[in-house]
């Protein structure tokens, strides 16, 4: 890579509001010397410079002037018949998809696109080649479309995501100076827990739902009854987020005390959009199914102040509804960029935010939360995220409940959650 670096230009440094506006006076000093070496009629430098790309990867990372800030070129090579290609980043908001379109290089098969980035940034992205540019309408849309999408095949960072009936990979982008994740990898000498899975089949639902209990090690039907956490989205926590590695780990180095961990996962997205909502049904079915049953076959303590509720977007909605109807079972609540926008402007004749309105409307319940949300995250059409997160928050706090709450670097994705989760269990346990 070329050692020059890019100057930062004289204007206002972005900040983290704002990572993905791209640099029109920018030029990535690679490209500028791929570009300069075209024009004097050096081809081969092209294929100099993907065979490059091989070996190192993709995106480029290049250092600036500033060393809050990295310098990310995202590239793609057109096998022939490519006539635009997008940056579809897990953050971006809706709207003009122009702002995510790459170029080409004249005279050669390089497509590109660079952006000024936070160097603590960790997110994930996909591309669209041939897109036909229409803007979301809503986050239905991008979900109906997510097929289309293709992870960069020169990045070899990627994980999958679950659809309805597929399953769908991405790439991760993780600038220089991201935070650390280690409590995520594995330890030698770690003592690991024990997983056990099964699916349920709910009478109070009518559907079937997959249920996964990490025990800890040297778990035992007697003596002290342990802690218990209930997570949602439990298939994308534990593939992920490596969350059962995550609960080794903090027992291991005393952070928390044992926990058994109840992973649930729904049947399917649609399901899981319709239970995850505030659905009086799915709480009974905590309560009169689910429950009960992990306390028939595990040693855990009946202590609200001992029981996590907790997951992500709609999971995380789920908790907080959990705990708001049933506090004498749920007193802690991890929340991870909640959904508290629901049911949004499109849902007719429903009151927006309705799940803040109910814990302002409600007496003050004996729970505690633990919350975070990405500052990237944004809007797509039909709801506001960050502002209805802040509003809950803030309903919370006025109305005297203890919040441990933090926005980090990132948006609404899996490669941040995985981390902060970290903090968000952490937090019941100051102590330790």
């Amino acid at each position: 890579m070329s050692a020059a670096q890019p100057a930062v230009p004289d204007r206002e440094t972005p900040g983290d509001e704002a990572p993905f506006a791209a640099e029109t006076s920018m030029t990535s000093p690679r490209i500028a010397a791929l570009a300069s070496a075209v024009e004097a009629g050096n081809q081969e430098a092209v294929e100099e410079f993907w065979k490059e790309a091989a070996e190192t990867g993709s995106p480029l990372m290049e250092p600036t002037d500033d060393a809050s800030l990295t310098l990310v070129t995202f590239l793609w090579r057109d096998p022939g018949d490519t006539e635009n290609v997008i940056v579809l980043f897990c953050s971006a908001p809706s709207g003009d998809l122009r702002e995510f379109r790459m170029q080409r290089m004249p005279g050669t098969d390089l497509w590109y696109r660079s952006y000024l980035m936070p160097s603590r940034l960790r997110t994930t992205y996909l591309l669209s080649v041939n897109d036909p540019m229409e803007p979301f309408e809503s986050y239905a849309e991008v979900l109906r479309r997510l097929p289309e999408y293709e992870p960069d095949p020169l990045n070899p960072r990627e994980y999958t995501l679950t659809g309805d009936r597929d399953r769908f990979r991405v790439s991760v982008l993780e600038l220089p100076a991201a935070p650390k994740q280690p409590w995520n990898i594995p330890r030698r000498g770690v003592p690991k827990g024990h997983s056990r899975m099964q699916t349920m089949d709910s009478a109070v639902l009518g559907t079937r739902h997959h249920v996964s209990v990490h025990t800890p090690p040297g778990y035992t039907d007697d003596g002290d009854e342990y802690h218990v956490f209930l997570l949602f989205d439990g298939w994308s926590y534990y593939n992920f987020a490596a969350i059962t590695t995550v609960m080794d780990n903090l027992l291991y180095a005393g952070r928390i005390p044992p926990y058994v961990l109840v992973m649930h996962t729904n049947e399917d997205q649609e399901i899981r959009a319709r239970e995850l909502t505030c659905h009086d049904p799915f709480n009974a079915y905590l309560n009169q199914e689910l429950m009960p049953w992990v306390h028939a076959n595990y040693h855990i303590t009946s202590d609200p102040a001992k029981t996590v509720v907790g997951g992500s977007c709609f999971g995380a909605l789920a908790a907080m509804y959990a705990a708001h109807r049933a506090p004498e079972r749920f007193g802690c609540v991890i929340s991870q960029s909640g959904s508290y926008w629901w049911p949004g402007k499109d849902v007719p004749e429903k009151e927006e935010e309705w799940l803040t309105r109910r814990f302002e409307e409600s007496p003050k319940l004996p729970i505690r939360f633990s919350m975070d949300i990405g500052s990237l995250e944004r809007s797509i059409v039909d709801h506001d995220p960050m502002t209805s997160h802040r509003n809950m928050v803030a309903a919370l706090e006025k109305k005297g409940y203890e919040v441990d709450f933090s926005e980090f670097l990132g948006g609404h994705d899996m490669v941040c959650w995985r981390g902060t989760v970290v903090d968000r269990l952490r937090s019941f346990h100051p102590g330790r």
